[in-house]
């Protein structure tokens, strides 16, 4: 089925789900506008417009100007393209509003935001979120350290933390192939404890969170909230894809929220940007929250980051 060629903007175009979106939309035959402080880092193409904007700092008159002409708008702002500044829960949430508004005032023909699994609903629950759930925190620790793929992926873009992922995968895995001591024993609770009591990332989450508030029940505009499943990390594209509505992607039993170790799915980058750019093209999923997992068996480490000089048909 041939589809008409849209202009898309991308709201933090260089960074992690944004190169990969840029490079699955061009590829598309679709022309791309990035909007961000650096939009070139991704690479040049005949079908990229690089919009140099701080969303930051724009007033929102200023900042729609820079949505003009797009009948898609896809915000992939977040801390891993503006900065440790979006760590932050009050000037994550203030960005995220003014975004808004300017894609309103600039009439865009439909909105894509991409939030954070945080606000999924944990299994067999009503309203309460994953962040809501401490075992939560943990099962996805633990998930996450099991995986050669995404421990690489931790260490590269959160420093510090990353490391001590590795040394918490490394402890995990002495104690599960049978060469555990008091060391690795003491390594792996004194990280659980951690991430228990007090996780470096939940300011960001809890904001990621909130931010679907904007959105929840409005009618002003078109929209769609895509939150990635818990296990979203860099991984080949397969072009295959599950959606889920509200509810974190899990195996087994969708209704038993009790443990999770083992059972949180994940998606690529590439392939969630496969399900965006099929939602941008055919819109399903209006005013929807959902989410989408893959196939992860693929535990090979691969880059955080694509650039547009993989695009098929670059010059």
């Amino acid at each position: 089925m041939s589809v008409t060629p849209l202009k898309i903007g991308i709201i933090g175009p260089a960074g992690f789900s944004g190169s990969y979106l840029c490079l699955e939309l061009i590829n598309r035959g679709h022309t791309v506008i990035g909007v961000s402080r650096s939009p070139g880092k991704v690479g040049q193409h005949k079908r990229y417009l690089p919009r140099p904007a701080d969303v930051n700092k724009l007033d929102i008159e200023s900042l729609a100007k820079k949505f003009d002409d797009t009948d898609v708008l896809i915000n992939a702002y977040g801390p891993h393209s503006a900065g440790h500044e979006a760590l932050q829960y009050m000037p994550f949430l203030e960005v995220t509003r003014r975004i808004i508004l300017a894609a309103r005032h600039a009439n865009v023909g439909y909105f894509i935001m991409i939030g954070g699994c945080g606000s999924l609903y944990m299994p067999g629950t009503g309203f309460q979120s994953v962040l809501e759930n401490k075992l939560w925190w943990v099962s996805y620790r633990r998930a996450i350290a099991d995986s050669e793929a995404h421990t690489s992926y931790m260490e590269e873009r959160l420093g510090p933390m990353g490391s001590a992922l590795r040394a918490y995968r490394v402890a995990r895995a002495e104690e599960r192939e049978g060469r555990g001591s008091s060391e690795s024993r003491k390594v792996i609770e004194s990280y659980e404890q951690s991430v228990i009591n007090n996780d470096d990332a939940l300011i960001f989450v809890t904001a990621c969170r909130t931010s679907f508030m904007f959105f929840d029940g409005n009618t002003s505009f078109r929209w769609t909230f895509v939150s990635p499943s818990a296990l979203y990390r860099p991984g080949k594209r397969t072009g295959q894809y599950q959606v889920w509505y509200d509810r974190l992607p899990v195996k087994g039993d969708i209704s038993d929220p009790t443990n999770l170790d083992g059972r949180l799915l994940g998606i690529s980058a590439a392939d969630l940007a496969v399900a965006i750019a099929d939602e941008a093209e055919n819109p399903t999923k209006v005013g929807r929250h959902w989410s989408a997992s893959g196939d992860l068996t693929d535990d090979t480490p691969t880059p955080s980051y694509v650039s547009l000089d993989q695009a098929a048909d670059k010059e």
